[in-house]
């Protein structure tokens, strides 16, 4: 027979496990999470939704619904499956389907080692390249998935990975195939992601932790503890893919570009008074970007606009897009912390104030991009259930894309957005 875990969860439930065998070694496991979210944003000038010209828009979605299963047959056999949808809005009308997301297995020789293989987040470079949990902000980093719909699939690819922890170091190797985008033409130098058959991608990520260790069960890092744990890491990544992009130059020759990325970061997370629930969390990264001449991403999360109008766009395109990443340098740091318990003897809600800015300096804009956000989060259960408030303010770059055009930035817009946050556990 089953039997339910007695481990709890944020809510004081026992977790959706199964356990296999009386020595509760192997077992079967539920969990998921839907995030929706409320949001007024200022939009780009000349922005349309459908054939209508709007300057700012109110909008709802559903920023993601995760349904995932975890097996564990065997002692050192995993399994993993996750399904759900990202970014449903009015303009989604067809991606409301519960998308295959996670389909791998791996294999845990010990401690040291581990080899999987299938559809998965696990990839190098950074802390957050692999995407969101329990985040700080509303969300993660945009920039450290920005290569998303590019040379992944909502930031998963094919591939086998190696990871294990020997003493305080932890690290994970990548070797995937990317999914390509085949409709990028080349251009006058500048790059974009090419039409060839793709070489793999090869990914990693060392880091070495100070203080307490953190699981490396799931490819996901945690933004914060609330905390529960006391951690300190530096960690090195990179990430390489041979002729990923091309341009054309002046003779008119096309010219394949590589695909570099370098990136050093540092996170610290400690409690600061247990018995009142304070704690501090920081967060900080330097990364290089080289994916060759003046090559630059323009891309808005759960975009409200549909559109832009020719006549009046800008650089920065349409609704709340804006140059998230291209050849150059890009530093970000995010701070925040818990506040004390509302009910101390209950341990129940607290506020998780935090602040982030991302400054970048691409080759192809002649100023640098910079994003603040700012907001606070009312935790209800933990990360499990949260209502997180986000002002963000973000450049909006004059001029049009073209061959030696550098950009600059032209004015600012908002986006406030309030975010609800549920664990299915």
């Amino acid at each position: 027979m089953f039997k339910g875990s007695a481990q709890t969860t944020d809510f004081k439930n026992p977790a959706l496990k199964y356990y296999l065998n009386p020595e509760k070694t192997r077992f079967i496991q539920f969990s998921g999470y839907m995030e929706f979210w409320a949001r007024y944003t200022e939009l780009n000038p000349g922005s349309k939704i459908n054939d209508d010209r709007q300057n700012s828009s109110y909008d709802f979605s559903i920023r993601r619904i995760r349904a995932k299963m975890t097996m564990r047959p065997t002692e050192n056999l995993t399994v993993v499956l996750q399904m759900g949808p990202s970014s449903v809005n009015v303009n989604s009308k067809s991606n409301t389907y519960m998308d295959l997301l996670d389909a791998y297995a791996e294999y845990k020789f010990n401690n040291y080692i581990s080899v999987g293989g299938g559809r998965s987040t696990w990839t190098g470079l950074s802390r957050f390249s692999t995407g969101p949990m329990a985040t700080l902000l509303y969300d993660m980093p945009a920039f450290a998935t920005a290569n998303a719909g590019s040379t992944d699939v909502t930031v998963r690819k094919l591939g086998v990975y190696v990871k294990g922890q020997v003493g305080r170091l932890d690290y994970r190797v990548a070797v995937s195939d990317p999914y390509t985008d085949a409709s990028s033409a080349p251009k006058l130098n500048q790059a974009v992601f090419n039409t060839d058959a793709a070489h793999q991608l090869v990914s990693g990520y060392f880091k070495w932790q100070f203080m307490d260790k953190e699981s490396n069960e799931t490819p996901f890092s945690a933004g914060t503890y609330l905390g529960k744990k006391s951690v300190f890491n530096i960690g090195v990544g990179a990430e390489f893919m041979d002729d990923a992009l091309w341009h054309t130059n002046s003779a008119g020759q096309n010219v394949h570009d590589n695909m570099v990325n370098l990136a050093v970061d540092a996170f610290y997370d400690v409690p600061i008074n247990k018995d009142r629930g304070t704690s501090f969390s920081a967060y900080a990264i330097a990364m290089r970007n080289d994916y060759g001449p003046n090559y630059v991403k323009v891309t808005g999360t759960s975009n409200p606009a549909t559109g832009v109008d020719a006549a009046s766009g800008t650089f920065s395109g349409a609704g709340n897009a804006y140059p998230l990443m291209g050849t150059g340098d890009t530093y970000y740091a995010q701070l925040g912390g818990t506040l004390p318990y509302f009910n101390k003897d209950k341990n129940t809600m607290q506020l998780l104030p935090a602040a982030s800015v991302q400054y970048s300096k691409f080759d192809a804009l002649a100023d640098a991009m910079v994003v603040y956000d700012a907001g606070v989060s009312l935790l209800f259960n933990g990360h499990s259930s949260k209502l997180t408030f986000d002002a963000q303010r973000r450049p909006v770059f004059g001029g049009t894309e073209g061959a030696n055009l550098e950009p600059s930035v032209s004015g600012h817009k908002m986006m406030y957005l309030l975010k609800y946050r549920i664990d299915f556990n």
